[in-house]
């Protein structure tokens, strides 16, 4: 299925206390466990990636296995599209991985404020320490209240450094590293 995502982001740093996440466990939706893996790419496709989703609050959990693509259309809208696969395709997928590039792990905590739905992806490995908040909109124009329990360090909707697909450049993780003075 093919769709437009509109969405903007932003560099956060995490509170410092479990009061200071109060505000935002306390409109949890879910939290998922994500590993993405980028494969090698196609000439003349767009960057290709397959997703591993553990859902779950409590004791249920369920894993969502996906396939993606994204094309870049405009800062911070992309053209994509996503089906979701089995395990065993999954697992075959992953013999095609990008030697290049790392596998991106995240924990998502999705959450609502006010009327809108956000997600904090907080990153593990060897981007522990960087948090990244995303919120998806009808128009990149919508007006919305960022969470004051999250510290903006700034928006990185335009900045391609601080996209997953980059992110997972085996180069560039000093860099960031470096930006983010963890």
């Amino acid at each position: 299925m093919e769709k437009l995502e509109k969405e903007r982001k932003f560099l956060v740093k995490l509170p410092k206390s479990w009061a200071s996440l109060s505000d935002l466990f306390d409109n949890l939706i879910d939290v998922q466990r994500i590993t993405q893996t980028y494969l090698i790419p196609l000439e003349g496709e767009p960057a290709t990636r397959v997703r591993k989703t553990v859902q779950g609050l409590t004791g249920t959990t369920s894993t969502v296995y996906h396939f993606n693509q994204k094309k870049p259309v405009s800062p911070g809208v992309h053209k994509e599209k996503e089906n979701i696969i089995s395990k065993a395709q999954y697992e075959q997928y992953l013999t095609s991985a990008n030697k290049d590039k790392v596998p991106i792990e995240k924990i998502r905590f999705v959450f609502r404020y006010y009327d809108h739905v956000f997600e904090l992806d907080v990153f593990r490995g060897v981007l522990k320490g960087m948090a990244v908040l995303e919120i998806e909109l009808e128009d990149m124009n919508d007006k919305f209240k960022v969470p004051p329990f999250l510290q903006i360090r700034k928006e990185v909707t335009e900045d391609r450094l601080f996209s997953n697909f980059n992110l997972a450049n085996k180069d560039l993780h000093e860099e960031v590293i470096e930006i983010l003075d963890v």
